[in-house]
């Protein structure tokens, strides 16, 4: 079935275009103070990694997911219900007078959030809001009063998200001006404190610079001390940094070789022999520019190699925390991370939305800290026997299988952004890394593997000029009449060659 999501058709229908889009603006250009754009469209590329980790299954909310057809079907009923249990017990009868008229005078605002443009009329959204904004409040209030079950992972979607200031008028229709101001931040917190991975800074958040409420989980987790705002450098998509320009000096010979054989007739049957050369350089090339995640060792690497024991950050430290001790003996603490089934929902949303915020956003007070972490956790988590090893030191705790959680950590694909402040995290990659390669376990096998590499580079020199000679004695003998029996030798070189790649 087609999509009934009528905000983003570039044409509305009842209004001219010129007419719509010059009310929005100079509404908006009234407003002092206008929210950062904070509800983003999800990357097609982090969508086709895990479709249902961005995309809500059961409730749809906002403009992006409201009218969402099997979203729509299911759950439009038990909206209105819900509405219904917020409005009755305050005697309201007339929703649109009391809730739709209050929330239609903010619209303008509210649009500024997103990172699309809403062309939808002012009416249609301002009931779009009241409903999902009562339903999201009626979800709470359940939750944290009566402990009812609730979506969790669709509630905490970055595409789903509702501005607290929509709540916030909502609630001050509901109840009046008198309305306190910490009851939102109470549900938010009693929310994020069941859901959440890590353990929540006690540091009280201000009302005023909450976005939503993946917002208020991001900054709940990462703002357990006061940190310098951080610039982050983006870059392209697999880049190392190098200019792509730049050939390997082996494959530009290998490449002049094959030209310089098809220039010669009869020099066919040796062009096979040097693509199969050429063939293993790129794939060698291509395994090169795969981006992996933070270069670390695992857990069993570095505890069985290098000795490292790790342990729990103490107190209620979070991912700022994380650090490594090399004395007699060596320590590295790492922050409590508790995995449920909705965890890796929840983390790759909060990765999502500080990578946007990040690169999109003039809101100070965005690095790549969750980002570093997870790419981290990425890093040294490559078998079961390393989540058992943490499990054991209460470093990870929860329902989610040991399984699940190797799984999870391998199917996170890494930030492209860097922080230009060295962060702690990285600093401790960098003692770890120095401590793994020191270990004479690894440093012989690094330096068997260089040999190796070295030797794989001049014995394709060598071939590549064995093959250049071949061609000339070939050329030079077919010239006086002589008919070698070069084929034989075709077919051995290339025998040998593919026992040798393999």
């Amino acid at each position: 079935m087609a999509s009934i999501n009528p905000f983003f058709s570039p044409n509305s229908g009842e209004k001219p275009w010129v007419d719509q889009i010059s009310k929005t603006l100079n509404t908006q250009l009234a407003v002092t103070n206008i929210p950062p754009v904070s509800i983003f469209e999800i990357p097609k590329n982090l969508k086709a990694e895990k479709l249902e980790a961005y995309v809500p299954q059961r409730i749809g909310l906002g403009p992006n997911h409201h009218f969402q057809p099997e979203l729509y079907q299911k759950m439009e009923q038990n909206k209105l219900t819900a509405v219904k249990r917020v409005l009755q017990p305050r005697h309201i009868h007339d929703c649109q007078h009391v809730i739709v008229e209050k929330v239609k005078e903010i619209i303008p605002v509210v649009c500024a959030c997103y990172d699309m443009y809403l062309e939808a009329d002012a009416d249609t959204l301002a009931w779009l809001f009241a409903i999902d904004g009562m339903f999201l409040l009626d979800q709470l209030d359940a939750y944290s009063d009566h402990n009812f079950a609730i979506e969790a992972k669709d509630l905490i979607m970055l595409e789903n998200q509702i501005p607290l200031f929509v709540l916030e008028e909502i609630q001050k229709a509901l109840i009046g001006e008198n309305a306190q101001e910490n009851y939102l931040v109470s549900k938010f917190n009693f929310f994020c404190k069941s859901h959440s991975p890590f353990i929540l800074s006690n540091e009280k958040s201000d009302i005023n610079q909450v976005n939503h409420l993946l917002d208020y989980m991001y900054h709940s987790i990462v703002n357990n001390e006061v940190s310098n705002t951080r610039k982050v450098n983006f870059t392209d998509n697999g880049s190392d940094g190098s200019d792509p320009s730049e050939k390997d000096a082996n494959l530009e010979l290998l490449e002049a070789v094959i030209k310089l054989a098809s220039m010669i007739p009869g020099a066919q049957p040796f062009l096979k022999i040097i693509e199969i050369i050429k063939q293993k350089f790129l794939e060698g090339t291509k395994k090169k520019e795969t981006v992996k995640e933070i270069e670390v060792p695992s857990v069993s690497e570095l505890h069985e190699i290098s000795r490292v024991k790790f342990r729990l950050s103490p107190g209620n430290e979070g991912i700022r925390n994380i650090s490594f001790i090399n004395e007699k003996e060596r320590f590295c603490y790492l922050p409590l991370i508790t995995l449920n089934a909705s965890s890796e929902v929840i983390l790759r949303n909060l990765v999502a939305y500080e990578n946007l915020m990040a690169k999109n956003s003039f809101t100070p007070g965005f690095g790549l800290e969750l980002t570093e972490y997870v790419d981290f956790m990425c890093g040294i988590i490559d078998a079961v026997k390393d989540v058992r090893l943490l499990r054991a030191e209460k470093i990870i705790e929860g329902d989610l299988g040991d399984e699940e959680i190797v799984k999870m950590f391998n199917g996170i694909s890494r930030c492209h952004g860097k922080m230009n402040v060295e962060s702690e995290l990285w600093k401790t990659v960098d003692q770890l890394n120095k401590v793994y390669e020191s270990s004479p376990r690894v440093w012989v096998k690094r330096l068997a593997e260089n040999q190796l590499r070295a030797s794989a580079k001049i014995i394709t020199f060598l071939i590549s000029i064995s093959s250049v000679l071949i061609l000339i004695r070939e050329v030079y003998m077919k010239a006086y009449g002589l008919n070698p029996p070069h084929m034989m030798l075709v077919h051995f070189i290339q025998t040998k060659l593919s026992q040798f790649f393999h």
